[in-house]
């Protein structure tokens, strides 16, 4: 591919070639055309016509392949200008995807424009259709079409704020159809945003009671109006009095009871909600009764709140007759019911209002209960916690919090920005990449909301693990959490185990090594003594044979000592393999009995081998099968007296060959063995066993590799017992039937 890019290389540039050329002897041509006269002249044949025609051709085909030349490369240039294009296409769809699918996560209605001239853009409509919010923009913005007088106006006049002054709102407005949605504007740069939220639980229940107040109000403050008038119509003539009565009877309707009592604290006006409050009689109400004799009648009935002198309360209450003032009061009632009562002398009467209060002063109750329950969990908590509202100031926080950045509840009390408390908090960890994205997550509009995770140290030695979780009513939460201890112990374990894993190879490769180097001059040493201990170097005397046993003795013990430290080596370092294969159990056996035959005569012991007739050949390696066998015997013949037997059994149990190697020593004390299967754990307990403590380690790591167990049970004095389990099969081992090699070892 090289060579032939360096060849077709130089083919871009043979049009500019050829254009050259071909101008080149255009030009030529027309030079030559004087010569090619006078030429003609002497009679040298050459026709100066023949030559100017070849000149324009020339010309022209230059011309041409010059043009096409640059339409090849404009056809290009306009191919990769598409090409270009297409793939912001692409990207434009993609991000435009991603952005609507995170507006459709939230109901709500998402309006952006660039202030006052542009033409907004409605990038979110999902509002239930019941909110009876409209979904396009013009409807949209024309807000007396779906909002309530009051709450269009108030609405018309944040959006004044916010395009002249910048001003941030939050409001809780009533559409027409007696529904109540939140309505958030802000500025983000030149762009101003308006979203519109539905209210759900507490927030619409606070809505409802403060839209409540604020229609009784309206209605008090309307009867007192015509209150006043009708006092002052005595002033004005008789006349006036239909025309107030006509007025009063309208308040039938209102949800508030009331009483109106003349001078004489006779009862004049009230309306239908009083008779359902009190429950009294509308005929005997029509008597005109005095107050007193309605209070009289209410606490016999026990409708009156309870009271130790009933006369001097009583008494203290009609003193407002003759007066102008206005005095409240709270009645508890026996049935659990709260009243607000307002008394308003005038003219010397006396209006009465009575608001049922009950339901408003429960949902308080529960409300403060629960926001009080919510900053007693969060102070108890260990977790620094940060409330923030939709415009960016702090709502709610803990002490963990505080103390976390060493901050005072005084300042935090104030409901301070997000700005200010990023200023204090710079104090401990200044770095503006996460304080901006602190501030953005504390801020941002609702497509930009996505919870997020940090963690970071800060100059004081400190780690904190920081989260932000946006909140459905705009607000975010900010929790802190100091795992200082915790990331130093998890730094501390990580630097300690890689020591570890360190010391491990260190250890691994000092042991292979050395054991490596051992093996050469053990070699030669058992080598020379057998070569000197034949007749071919000479006769030698009885004790230097005897020296010459124990060098070779010594030797092949150092030697299989050597060869076990490099065995369990390479079982540490994960790199022994098994070579798996059918093996007869018999053949196996026999091998094993055959390498320690020499050691059972020297120390005079008896060898027993019991094997069951269905014990026939299993899955496993040859030759370390061999080395688990040869490792148990070698250990009973150490622990063994002289003149006891050792026992070895072979057979099934289920799917697992069972071996069973027992001895008649002096047997292992309880206490040492947990431990008889560790590294270098070799006690000979009386016994003539010496050795490094390999034997049974190289036993326990071969039986787990092939996927078997072991185990040990000894008593002192009552000799050792050891049991391995082996799989008759292994995993993925196809099971083929081979024909079974019979062991000569009696069974």
């Amino acid at each position: 591919m090289r060579t032939s890019g360096r060849r077709l290389a130089p083919l871009t540039r043979w049009p500019g070639v050829l254009f050259r050329c071909t101008s080149l002897l255009a030009a030529l041509a027309l030079v030559g055309l004087p010569h090619a006269a006078l030429a003609a002249e002497v009679g040298a044949g050459i026709d100066a016509r023949v030559l100017f025609t070849l000149g324009i051709n020339l010309g022209v085909i230059a011309f041409a392949v010059g043009a096409a030349i640059g339409c090849l490369r404009a056809t290009r240039a306009a191919r990769e200008a598409k090409e270009g294009a297409a793939r912001a296409a692409e990207r434009s769809q993609a991000s435009e995807g991603r952005l609507q699918t995170v507006l459709a996560a939230e109901p709500q209605v998402l309006l952006t424009w660039a202030g006052a001239g542009s033409h907004p853009q409605l990038l979110a409509a999902n509002l239930p259709p019941s909110l009876g919010v409209p979904r396009e923009i013009e409807p949209l913005l024309r807000f007396e079409d779906w909002l309530d007088a009051p709450s269009a106006q108030s609405l018309d006049e944040a959006l004044a704020n916010l395009e002249d002054h910048g001003l941030a709102f939050n409001l809780i407005l009533r559409t027409i159809g007696y529904d109540y949605v939140e309505v958030d504007g802000r500025a983000v740069g030149p762009i101003i945003t308006l979203k519109v939220r539905d209210l759900a639980g507490r927030r619409l229940e606070l809505a409802g009671l403060a839209d409540k107040h604020t229609q009784l109000d309206a209605e008090i403050a309307s009867l007192r109006a015509l209150l006043d008038a009708e006092r002052s119509a005595p002033d004005r003539g008789k006349a006036q009095n239909p025309p107030i009565e006509t007025q009063l009877r309208s308040f039938d309707r209102l949800a508030t009871a009331f009483a109106v009592f003349d001078a004489g604290q006779r009862l004049a006006y009230f309306n239908h909600a009083y008779i359902k409050l009190w429950q009294l009689d509308p005929a005997w109400l029509a008597t005109r009764p005095r107050d007193g004799e309605i209070l009289d009648r209410l606490r016999q009935a026990r409708r009156l709140p309870e009271k130790a002198d009933y006369q001097d309360w009583k008494r203290a209450w009609l003193s407002a007759y003759g007066g102008d003032a206005q005095a409240e009061d709270q009645w508890h009632l026996p049935d659990s019911r709260t009243l607000h009562v307002i008394a308003d002398a005038h003219g010397g009467g006396v209006t009465y209002l009575y608001e049922n209060v009950t339901e408003r002063l429960a949902l308080e109750s529960r409300y403060n209960a629960l926001i009080h329950v919510q900053r007693e969990t969060l102070d108890t908590l260990r977790e620094g916690v940060a409330v923030f509202a939709a415009n960016g100031r702090l709502r709610l926080y803990n002490h963990a919090f505080a103390a976390i950045w060493h901050l005072s509840p005084r300042q935090l009390d104030t409901e301070p920005h997000i700005d200010e408390i990023i200023g204090w908090c710079r104090a401990l960890y200044d770095t503006p990449e996460e304080w901006e994205r602190t501030k953005a997550a504390v801020t941002a509009i609702g497509t930009d909301r996505e919870p997020y995770e940090s963690q970071f140290d800060r100059a004081d030695g400190s780690v904190i693990a920081v989260a932000a979780l946006p909140l459905p009513d705009g607000g975010t939460l900010l929790t802190y959490v100091d795992v200082s201890d915790t990331k130093h112990v998890e730094r501390a374990l990580i630097e300690r185990n890689e020591a570890l894993e360190a010391a491990d190879r260190l250890k691994t490769n000092f042991i292979s090594h050395v054991s490596y180097e051992l093996r050469t001059p053990l070699t030669n040493i058992i080598g020379f003594s057998e070569l000197l201990a034949s007749p071919f170097a000479g006769s030698l005397t009885e004790k230097q044979h005897d020296y010459l046993g124990d060098i070779r003795s010594s030797g092949r013990t150092l030697l299989a000592i050597i060869d076990d430290i490099l065995d369990l080596a390479t079982i540490d370092a994960g790199s022994l393999e098994l070579k798996l294969s059918r093996i007869d159990v018999r053949e196996v056996i026999e091998q094993a009995a055959q390498g320690v035959r020499e050691r059972i005569k020297q120390e005079n012991v008896t060898l027993d081998v019991k094997i069951d007739p269905d014990v026939d050949a299993i899955v496993a390696d040859h030759a370390r099968a061999r080395q688990i066998l040869y490792n148990l015997l070698s250990n009973a013949i150490g622990f063994s007296p002289a003149g006891g037997t050792i026992g070895l059994s072979a057979r099934r149990e289920h799917d697992m060959l069972a071996l069973t190697v027992e001895d008649q020593g002096c047997g292992i004390p309880e206490e040492y063995q947990p431990v008889v299967f560790d590294r270098f754990e070799s006690r000979s307990h009386g016994s003539r066993h010496r050795g490094a403590g390999l034997g049974l380690s190289i036993v326990k790591s071969l039986v787990e590799l092939h996927g078997g167990t072991v185990a040990l049970a000894s008593a002192p004095g009552r000799g050792t017992w050891v049991r391995v389990l082996l799989p008759l099969r292994q995993e993925g081992e196809p099971g083929t039937e081979e024909p079974h090699y019979r062991s000569s070892l009696a069974g």
